[in-house]
């Protein structure tokens, strides 16, 4: 792909012709997410009959399946890159409850959808079931305030290796002190809506044609707005301190920045 997604396929990743504004985090008080959740994320790229009115009719078709499915998804959402790459022109991102959800949740859709659904709408969109990367995810940092509408909201997936004599209790020992900086943050300042998520591959990132190969530390950070995401960063790096040396003695990472929509809300 020689040029970033176009504006009608980012609206096209919101929730499939829903009318209603998805909310998706409701949170008076910040809640764990469930330690055994999955995200298997699945290249996508646009077909050549793509169009907005195509890819709202792909949705809606997807989500009368799913709600017909007797083994859904938690919930699904569209992640479109802010810097053009040839891999996909998005991603569509499947949240399971565990391993054995997705598995039968697959196995369901290739017995029972998959032939009829490519056939209505491979011309459209294509998501590659050979480049689907799946993630445990164990949320470090939940938001406290609600995210509401239907994006785009903010995503930064940093994808990191260790430093020299580095190890996973050095990341563990940054992420805590960085999860009591964002409580001090919040105590002075107020509630916001930033999360932060730990994710551990399910597969062998050395063998998984496509992977991203040698990172050793998976983080995902995750913004309301664009504001928000700003003035994150800009906070981070005025007042980080100890903290954010911390991590900079530990990991050495690499960004991959990207609107995020939803398409199911999350049950």
């Amino acid at each position: 792909m020689k040029k970033l997604l176009p504006l009608t396929l980012m609206l096209a990743f919101i929730a499939g012709c829903a009318k209603e504004e998805v909310s998706v985090a409701a949170v008076e008080e910040p809640v764990a997410e469930p330690s055994n959740m999955m995200v298997e994320y699945m290249w996508c790229k646009a077909g050549e009959n793509y169009s907005q009115e195509n890819h709202m009719a792909l949705n809606a078709d997807w989500n009368a399946r799913e709600a017909a499915s007797q083994h859904q998804t938690s919930g699904a959402f569209g992640l479109v890159p802010k810097e053009a790459n040839d891999n996909y022109s998005g991603i569509w991102a499947n949240v399971w409850a565990s391993q054995e959800a997705r598995d039968a949740g697959w196995q369901e859709w290739l017995e029972n959808e998959a032939e009829e659904f490519g056939a209505k709408h491979d011309s459209t969109l294509t998501c590659n079931p050979e480049r689907a990367f799946m993630f445990e995810v164990e949320q470090v940092v939940a938001p406290a305030v609600e995210w509401e509408g239907n994006g785009p909201f903010q995503a930064t997936y940093r994808f990191c290796k260790f430093n020299e004599g580095k190890t996973m209790a050095d990341a563990d020992a940054a992420k805590a002190m960085f999860v009591d900086w964002i409580a001090a943050g919040r105590d002075a300042n107020g509630p916001n809506g930033f999360m932060s998520t730990q994710l551990t591959p399910t597969f062998d990132p050395a063998t998984k044609e496509g992977a991203y190969q040698g990172a050793d530390f998976y983080q995902g950070i995750f913004w309301r707005n664009q504001e928000e995401k700003e003035a994150g960063w800009a906070g981070w790096m005025s007042e980080g301190g100890a903290v954010r040396e911390a991590f900079d003695a530990a990991l050495s990472c690499e960004d991959f920045e990207f609107d995020l929509y939803p398409i199911k809300a999350m049950s």
